[in-house]
């Protein structure tokens, strides 16, 4: 049964009408203006006053890297914050790495990434892929977990997708939070999961997806849309996703996906749940929650 928090809080986002004004005409690219204007959210108090903070830059992009104080373990944490690939880092996703960190003890590296449609797939891979590196050179592959939601869940399956096929050192596991894994919306069941869904439309995926690539490119491009990449030879997967979130076809497509291939996921459909859930301040985010640091320690070297 969903929590009275969890009804509220949905209510709430479904009467903001905010799914619906991102469909209209120039309204998507309005807030996205304001969005970049903004600039991202920066690291939580929390994470100031517990953790050693470095901030660097890869080509002008900012780079976070976190490790507490104190009781630190060599579990790294590569996060890669969602947003469709155009929106900053905010202070949920700040919020959620803070609960990582400081249930699991871990290091934590957080690139902020460049974003569409004024950068394109290529420019915010070289970015994450260097980041990669850089944690690969200072932690270790084996000590590493990469995860991030919705894009960032995306962005997380393309970057080992990427880094097998140059036979690159893989992290030791994956978790994709309502990863955002095909840019065209392809599948007809989320014609039907849209009418559930409060944020997200087939629309706005679509329009997500050519904002990313440049003029003349498919989006259904490796490794745009990493669900049609092989996932064979990939590290094991924990994916989340919940039932009522047009996302939850990606996840879906990619449990049969790995199926046929050999792969290792497990992946948590949690009822009546929207997108990226697990970062909200409900009940079924604090489930989640205990199951990724669960999963992250059995992780630990």
């Amino acid at each position: 049964m969903m929590s009275f928090r969890a009804r509220l809080l949905f209510f709430l986002v479904r009467i903001s009408g905010i799914k619906s004004r991102l469909l209209r005409e120039g309204a998507a690219e309005k807030y996205l203006k304001h969005n970049h204007a903004k600039g991202p959210a920066l690291p939580v108090r929390w994470l100031r006053k517990n953790c050693k903070i470095i901030e660097s830059d890869i080509n002008g992009h900012r780079l976070f890297e976190l490790a507490p104080k104190s009781d630190g373990s060599n579990l790294h944490i590569f996060y890669l914050h969602g947003g469709g690939y155009a929106f900053n880092i905010v202070s949920l996703h700040w919020h959620f790495i803070k609960k990582l960190i400081r249930k699991t003890g871990a290091s934590a590296t957080v690139p902020i990434y460049p974003l569409s449609p004024e950068y394109k797939w290529d420019q915010s891979y070289a970015m994450v892929m260097e980041a990669y590196d850089r944690a690969v050179a200072k932690h270790g592959a084996d000590n590493i977990v990469v995860m991030g939601d919705s894009a960032g869940g995306g962005f997380t399956l393309g970057l080992a997708q990427m880094l097998r096929n140059q036979g690159k050192a893989l992290p030791a596991k994956l978790i994709l939070l309502s990863p955002y894994l095909d840019q065209t919306a392809a599948d007809p069941m989320q014609e039907e999961l849209e009418e559930t869904d409060i944020l997200i439309s087939i629309e706005g995926i679509r329009r997500l997806g050519t904002w990313w690539v440049r003029e003349g490119e498919d989006p259904v491009m490796f490794p745009v849309s990493p669900l049609f990449e092989p996932v064979d030879r990939l590290p094991p997967m924990l994916a989340f996703a919940g039932s009522d979130e047009v996302l939850l076809s990606d996840s879906l497509r990619l449990k049969q996906t790995a199926a046929e291939n050999g792969a290792r996921i497990e992946l948590k459909i949690y009822d009546r749940m929207q997108h990226v859930w697990m970062l909200l301040p409900i009940p079924e985010a604090k489930k989640a929650q205990a199951e990724i640091v669960n999963y992250l320690l059995a992780a630990k070297v």
